[in-house]
């Protein structure tokens, strides 16, 4: 046995791992993110209104948020190279009865983030047949409303961003044969987050990227299954 392999299986390879890591992470970030890009070309619609039907069935207020209004608004469509579903939610609505809802509608629990037991801040998402929906809790005021946001930062940290938005208003629509609710002011909602949304920025990553969005100190507390 060479002295390579002998290290190798004595320290069950972990200075290998830390060796190859900066190789095969973005392998396995590209296989994953073709792998739920995949799923979203597939089931994206469906699952849209699925999630729409729960919701609506559970007597919540809804509306299209971030990538999901962006491309109904400014595409017609889901934005092709997206990965998942994105509503809004106003947090005086949060309630158990949603998670139940959702569970019994076949959708799982993947994750949820909460500051202050989630009276401050709120984020859950639940997947269906390879497809996310993210629920992002918004608190009402006079002048707008705001979210927030836990994006993944220097490796396996995460960060809190809070979200404002001058828009608390909302209409309804009918997209693809589903009655959605998007905001009264569409316009600047997505001016608010991204600028000028007319050019598609593939790479864009809201979580740190929203213009509307800066990092505040809050702990708070993550669930994963």
């Amino acid at each position: 046995m060479s002295l390579l392999k002998w290290l190798e299986l004595k320290s069950e390879g972990w200075w290998l791992k830390e060796k190859l890591k900066p190789l095969y992470r973005p392998l396995l970030a590209s296989a994953k993110y073709k792998s739920e890009n995949r799923n979203f070309l597939k089931e994206g619609d469906n699952v849209l209104q699925a999630a729409c039907n729960v919701l609506n069935e559970a007597g919540v207020f809804h509306w299209l948020e971030f990538g999901t209004l962006l491309g109904v608004v400014r595409d017609g469509r889901l934005i092709a190279h997206d990965t998942d579903i994105d509503f809004g939610v106003f947090i005086e609505d949060r309630s158990d009865d949603i998670a139940r809802a959702f569970e019994q509608a076949g959708f799982t629990l993947a994750h949820r983030f909460e500051i202050e037991d989630g009276r401050y801040g709120l984020e859950e998402s639940y997947v269906l047949n390879g497809v996310s929906v993210d629920l992002f809790y918004f608190t009402k005021t006079d002048s707008g409303m705001y979210c927030h946001l836990f994006p993944v930062v220097n490796k396996n940290e995460r960060q809190v961003r809070e979200l404002y938005t001058a828009v608390n208003t909302f209409k309804k629509i009918e997209w693809q044969g589903v009655d959605v609710h998007i905001p009264q002011d569409a316009d600047r909602r997505l001016r608010d987050t991204y600028g000028d949304y007319h050019i598609p920025v593939k790479d864009w990553y809201t979580p740190t990227q929203a213009l509307n969005s800066a990092i505040i100190d809050k702990a708070f507390k993550e669930w994963t299954p």
